[in-house]
């Protein structure tokens, strides 16, 4: 990226109001911003309780934003106890304010939520014409949200489909249209869909290098069980450990840094007697773990299974279902391609069907995948390196004919 682009300063939004995921991504595309001579400088704002100790790529500049919990479907609440949801709330409003006005970003990348956790963002897009006028602002979200009819009937009453239309100069799909058409599934008005282009899936340009985990020696053989963030999935991990132990292999459960102390706990306890069978709360190198595995038992999110795609090593996916239904229709669509197995977690006899999947992916190794595009992160970072040089193509604000977006 040369320093003639026209893109000297991008501020990247980051709700994170739940596990890992968009953190990761937004990470992932930091780091391609950031590579080579020229490159530009970003910023970003995140509101992920472990913002600072998670390994992030050098020139790097994090802003905190308060930290909140999600509690159910769009429910939130403070992680300090002491605080109001409505307080925070301004607060983070206020700190986005605050860098928009000073820095003035070429591009303002937003992660996920259209108008930001219960509606943060929309101050700062109403700011953008006085303060950053030349500001181009940039949606890039996940193919899969949740059921569609969920997600359109949310986006109606919230008045989301007028943002799409009056804000964003560019809509950044991180997926594939034939895995999943989020234009046609969440109903996306004509004069949208003129600025959405699907740009394949993000993921880190990581190597195929194996690394023995932590406890077991090179060429050991094991099941890698891995929950993401580690905000639920306890369960899912302790069935994991048996069915491998009844597989006849170790295993290597990885909690997360989320993982509550009670949830660890239980972990610890339900396992402690199991031959073979090692606790870590986080792992150095995940991807070159996960790589020497003769299978992993994952979630069923974004980031984890990407990555599990480009390793080959084979996959087991048992997706949360709670609060949002994401996780279970991309294991759905990857399942049908034959990248992944999936196991149901509320289906009877989690350890026995997780035991019979391991032992069978075991049996088979890694086999020849679908293709499936993961080099989104060269194209969103293109994508950007565009729209910079663009005149405004938003439009203003229009009227959403109710039968447009109805379930």
């Amino acid at each position: 990226m040369s320093a003639s682009s026209g893109l000297s300063r991008v501020l990247l939004y980051s709700h994170d109001t739940y596990g890992l995921g968009h953190l990761r991504r937004n990470l992932v595309i930091a780091a391609e911003l950031l590579r080579g001579p020229g490159a530009p400088q970003v910023v970003l704002a995140s509101g992920s309780p472990v913002l600072g100790r998670v390994p992030r790529p050098a020139g790097l500049v994090c802003v905190q934003l308060p930290p909140v919990v999600k509690t159910g479907d769009d429910e939130y609440r403070a992680v300090d106890p002491a605080l109001s949801l409505t307080l925070v709330r301004r607060a983070r409003t206020a700190v986005l304010l605050d860098v928009v006005r000073r820095w003035t970003p070429d591009v303002f990348l937003v992660d996920h939520s259209p108008q930001g956790m219960k509606g943060e963002l929309l101050p700062v897009f109403a700011e953008l014409p006085q303060s950053s006028p030349r500001t181009r602002v940039v949606l890039g979200m996940r193919d899969i949200l949740d059921e569609p009819a969920r997600v359109r009937a949310a986006w109606l009453a919230g008045g989301v489909y007028g943002t799409l239309e009056d804000v964003y100069d560019r809509i950044l799909v991180y997926g594939d249209r034939d895995v999943f058409d989020l234009a046609d599934e969440y109903r996306i008005p004509a004069p949208t869909r003129q600025r959405l282009m699907y740009c394949g899936y993000v993921t880190g340009d990581r190597g195929q290098r194996t690394a023995p985990p932590p406890g077991l020696p090179q060429g050991a053989d094991y099941v890698l069980g891995t929950i993401g963030g580690g905000g639920d999935g306890c369960e899912v991990l302790v069935a994991t450990a048996r069915a491998a132990v009844r597989a006849g292999t170790a295993a290597v459960l990885c909690t997360g840094p989320l993982m509550s102390s009670a949830d660890l706990e239980r972990v610890r306890a339900a396992t402690s007697g199991l031959p073979g069978v090692i606790v870590v709360d986080h792992l150095v190198e995940p991807a070159a773990v996960a790589a020497g595995a003769s299978c992993v038992v994952t979630r069923g999110g974004y980031n984890s299974l990407c990555e599990l795609v480009r390793s080959g090593v084979p996959t087991i996916v048992v997706p949360r279902a709670w609060p949002r239904r994401e996780q279970v229709l991309r294991a759905a669509a990857f399942e049908a391609r034959g990248l992944v197995r999936r196991v149901d977690e509320s289906a009877p006899d989690l350890e026995g069907r997780l035991a019979a999947a391991v032992a069978e992916l075991r049996a088979v190794g890694p086999s020849p995948r679908a293709y499936l595009d993961l080099e989104g992160r060269r194209r969103v970072v293109s994508a950007l390196l565009q729209v910079v040089g663009e005149p405004v193509l938003r439009t203003g604000a229009q009227e959403v004919e109710p039968a447009m977006v109805s379930a």
